[in-house]
Order: C-alpha cells, then sequence, then structure tokens
C-alpha cells in the first residue's frame, strides 16, 4: 500500500475525531484592511492526496466493523479519485493560487507571487520571519488541508459531493501579526466543527460512486469549483 493510499484510507477516522476546535476565524478590522494595497501571496502546495470519504457509508451505523468496511470504501474511491485527477491534469493547488490572484486582483489589491517551503503542504506556515515578500503590505498563507469527495450521513445525506477543507491567513509584512484567518469547509459539513461552511451546488452532487466515477469531467469540475468558491469568499471577506 502506497502513501497516498494509505492517507486516503484514514480519512474516515481523522474526520470523525477531528471533534470540536478552537474558533477557526479572525475577521479583519476595516481600519486595518483599509492600508493594505499590495499583497504576496505564498504559493498553494498541491495535497497530498485527493481523498474519498464515505461517512455516509451504510457500515458507519454497524460500530467498529461497519467503521472498517466505510473506511476500506473510502480507500478504494480514493485510488480512482487520485487517478482520475492525475490522468485529468487538475491540481488544486496551483488552480486555488491562481484564483486567489485573480479575486483579489478584482478586489483592488496588487498580488505578487511568491515561493516558499513548509514542512507539511496541508498546514500554514509556523512562521513568516524568512518569507521574501518583496515589499507588499500583507502576506497571505494558504494550505488545502484535504480536497475530494464525501458522503456525509447513511439516511439523511448519503450522495457524494466535492468536498475541501481550506485554511487561510493574512499576516502584517512588518509585525508578522495575523490580521485575517479562516477555515473553510466547502461540502461535507459537521456541526461539532469550526469552520465557514460553503455548500456545493447540487449540480456536484452523484448519488453514489458508479455515477461519481463514470462522469470524470464532472467530478474534476466539482474539486475546481470548491477551491474557486474558497478564493471568491475571501476576496469578498477582504474588501474594502
Amino acid at each position: 500500500m502506497n502513501k497516498k493510499t494509505f492517507l486516503v484510507g484514514l480519512v474516515v477516522s481523522f474526520a470523525l475525531l477531528s471533534g470540536c476546535s478552537t474558533s477557526s476565524k479572525l475577521a479583519v478590522r476595516p481600519e486595518i484592511i483599509s492600508k493594505i494595497n499590495t499583497v504576496a501571496l505564498i504559493k498553494v502546495p498541491e495535497p497530498e492526496a485527493y481523498v474519498a470519504s464515505d461517512l455516509g457509508s451504510p457500515g458507519m451505523m454497524l460500530g467498529g466493523i461497519g467503521g472498517a468496511i466505510a473506511g476500506a470504501s473510502s480507500a478504494n474511491a480514493g485510488k480512482n479519485l487520485q487517478q482520475i485527477t492525475q490522468e485529468s491534469g487538475f491540481t488544486a493547488g496551483e488552480r486555488l493560487t491562481l484564483s486567489l490572484q485573480e479575486h483579489l486582483t478584482k478586489a483592488g489589491y496588487k498580488v505578487t507571487l511568491v515561493t516558499s517551503q513548509r514542512e507539511n503542504p496541508g498546514k500554514l506556515h509556523k512562521s513568516y520571519e524568512k518569507i521574501d515578500d518583496g515589499g507588499a503590505d500583507a502576506i497571505m498563507d494558504v494550505a488545502i488541508e484535504k480536497i475530494g469527495y464525501a458522503t456525509e450521513h447513511p439516511m439523511f445525506s448519503p450522495h457524494w459531493r466535492p468536498a475541501s477543507t481550506v485554511h487561510v491567513t493574512l499576516v502584517d509584512s512588518r509585525t508578522k501579526k495575523t490580521l485575517y484567518s479562516e477555515k473553510f469547509m466547502y461540502g461535507y459539513h459537521n456541526p461539532f466543527m469550526s469552520g465557514t461552511d460553503l455548500e456545493a451546488s447540487g449540480f456536484y452532487h452523484f448519488k453514489n460512486k458508479d455515477a461519481m466515477f463514470s462522469d470524470s469531467n464532472k467530478l474534476v469540475a466539482g474539486m475546481e469549483h470548491s477551491v474557486v468558491s474558497v478564493s471568491r469568499k475571501v476576496s469578498r471577506n477582504l474588501s474594502k
């Protein structure tokens, strides 16, 4: 079993154990945003894997054994999802980077792209002291915690829909203090997990795995819609 498949197989346990967390949003103050004109956007890295979370599997209602069945379902679906994504050429990190650049520019910012290595592609930087911001007023850091497709509940929401979790933060280039931060959860929602929920368009929902994997173009378009939706929301939150 390779690393990506192993990661996909852990998705169910990860989702169930995430639980409650601290506040996932720090809104930017209008008097601060008015002083920001230039943003150094750190290029968003590719996620470690494109994941399938079958949390709506009937097995989820059968205890430990059922959880194992749901995990196997997620792993098998994840392998197919990974292959389709690779063959399509879709790269979530690059697409999110370009979409953020586009929408922030429309919002009135001058955006420059910068590159920086990080320990974990699914997490934000721990420090911004060594980021070459090129003299920008602020630095934007974005990380895709996970992206792919998910079901929610075996009875009430068993269909597959695009799902992603994205973290965004904006820091002052001079003081390195956080000006804005937010966690977005697109598609998959859990009342015990904090974050800003973004609804997945019903157009990208599939009634089962067979339907999902029979339309690879629509499947990939759903994931693209998830990252574009996040970038639009970020630009609106930072509008002057």
